[in-house]
This record gives C-alpha cells, sequence and structure tokens, in this order.
C-alpha cells in the first residue's frame, strides 16, 4: 500500500503546470510529507471540470455514507485501488468509467526490505517537477470529493525500489493527465503510458522517522546513508 505522498511545489507551479487553477488558493499549503490515513486534503482535477483545481479528501467513501471517514476506512481501507481488480468492485468499475481525476504531487515514496529492515525511499522526478497520479473520485452526500489512488503493476525500477509488494501509483505527465480525464481513459489502464520514463524520476533512501506517525521536519526528504544497505538495481 501506498499511504503518504509528498507536495512541495508551490501553488503558482501547480496552476501553471497543471493549465489549472485552484477553486479556493487560500486552503492549499505545502506539506513534505502527506499522511492518508489521517484524513488529509490533496489538490485534484476532475474530468468534469477539467481546469479547476478542486480539493478533495483522500480515501473514497460511498456517495451515500453518511459516518465518519475513519470509521469507513476502518472497514474497508481505499486509500488505493489496484487496476488490476477493479472489476471486481461494481462501485469501482463505475466510478472509474464517469469519475476520474488526477491528484497533484511532487513525489510518492518506497519501502525497501533489506534484511529484516525496511528503508524508505523518497520517488520523485529530477528537477522536482510537479506531476500527478491517477485516480477514481466519489462526492458524498454533503458535497466532499473523496478519492482513492489507482496502482498498477510496479514497472522495472519501482520494482527495485519497493519490493514490499508488485503495485506502484499510475503516474501521468502533462499529456497523459488529459488522456486519463478524457475518453479514451482505457489506454491507461491498458499501459500505454511513458509518463514514468518522460518525467525521469530519481529517487533517494530518507531517515527512518518516515515509519513514525508523530515525527515530521523541514529536512525529512534529504538523502540519508545506510552503510549496511544494498539496493540491487
Amino acid at each position: 500500500m501506498y499511504y503518504k505522498l509528498s507536495n512541495s511545489a508551490s501553488l503558482n507551479v501547480i496552476e501553471f503546470s497543471m493549465d489549472a487553477k485552484f477553486r479556493f488558493p487560500d486552503v492549499y499549503k505545502t506539506s513534505p510529507i502527506i499522511d492518508g490515513l489521517n484524513e488529509e486534503l490533496l489538490p485534484v482535477i476532475t474530468n468534469e471540470k477539467p481546469e479547476t483545481l478542486e480539493f478533495a479528501i483522500w480515501g473514497m467513501l460511498p456517495d451515500n455514507f453518511r459516518d465518519e471517514w475513519s470509521v469507513f476506512q476502518k472497514i474497508r481501507n481505499t486509500l488505493n485501488i489496484d487496476v488490476r481488480a477493479i472489476n471486481a468492485h461494481s462501485d469501482y468499475k463505475v466510478a472509474l468509467q464517469e469519475r476520474r481525476c488526477v491528484v497533484v504531487v511532487s513525489g510518492f515514496f518506497a519501502s525497501y526490505n533489506y534484511q529484516g529492515q525496511v528503508y524508505p525511499i523518497y520517488v520523485y522526478p529530477e528537477g522536482d517537477k510537479v506531476f500527478s497520479l491517477a485516480a477514481i473520485y466519489n462526492i458524498t452526500f454533503d458535497g466532499f470529493i473523496t478519492f482513492s489512488i489507482l496502482l498498477e503493476n510496479s514497472n522495472y525500477l519501482m520494482s527495485k525500489l519497493h519490493n514490499i509488494s508488485d503495485s506502484m501509483p499510475i503516474v501521468l505527465d502533462e499529456s497523459h493527465k488529459d488522456i486519463w480525464l478524457g475518453e479514451n481513459y482505457n489506454t491507461i489502464i491498458m499501459g500505454y503510458n511513458n509518463s514514468f520514463e518522460k518525467l525521469n524520476f530519481t529517487s533517494h533512501t530518507i531517515a527512518k522517522e518516515f515509519y513514525k506517525n508523530n515525527i515530521l521536519y523541514d529536512s525529512i526528504l534529504e538523502p540519508a546513508t545506510y552503510k549496511d544497505l544494498i539496493i540491487n538495481s
């Protein structure tokens, strides 16, 4: 599961990169680590309003759900949904067909298991570019957008960085973002997407405090060196 993201880009950079404007710009704030287990708001662009940046809650809820977000997440965690199993859930399948969105971020995190210890790895495009992740969404009875990030089979690089599962988020550059929000979204599902390569992703290990829920400091994304760690590439 991928339950943490990063967004350190400024509002102006996001608007320029996504060719869209925030509906509520005063709400936006940068965050080096966004923990999806804490009911976080992230900037998204929906297929209904491709020129508008909205704020949405990470962790999709059914549109008729009236209890607390945390209650539903304890029953059915929806931070991530694997596209390889999406057809097994009718509610997800309908959302894929009708309610797609992209989540705007500047990086995400992998976990590497080596000799019984897990090391956090920050994954991001060279040049600190803003990019987006494919997602689906619902709108709750009281008007909130909630979303789930879609996962696909790991590519070669991610399989070397994230060896605790065989999945990775669906990364989208600007042109593939438009495809995902349009009628030909199935081409992304089918794997016709070279955004990861075009965005020139790189990575580095970071401090293990990343795994501690209440520890966050300005340099948390800085490289950390572990002398005994070997990552096969």
